[in-house]
């Protein structure tokens, strides 16, 4: 696939929230002209897969968490 400017931002932000490298390379770096095989795409898109697993995973959690500690107070607990 072929990156340039109006698609740079995308992968620019994936390799950060996934903290990897998709080396892409690059004909004109500085015009932000080069490209990114196959693989490293789908390695990308793996990558995203994981994330929004462990995301959904933690937010599970974090409802799980609130289901077993938290209960609803009458007002003569809260003001007692």
């Amino acid at each position: 696939m072929i990156i340039n400017e109006t698609n740079y931002d995308i992968f620019n932000k994936v390799s950060k929230l996934t903290m990897t490298d998709y080396e892409i390379k690059w004909f004109n770096a500085e015009n932000i002209k080069g490209y990114i095989d196959n693989e490293g795409l789908i390695c990308m898109i793996s990558d995203l897969l994981l994330e929004v697993e462990r995301l959904e995973e933690k937010v599970e959690d974090i409802i799980q968490d609130r289901n077993d500690n938290y209960r609803q107070i009458t007002p003569s607990e809260m003001y007692d």
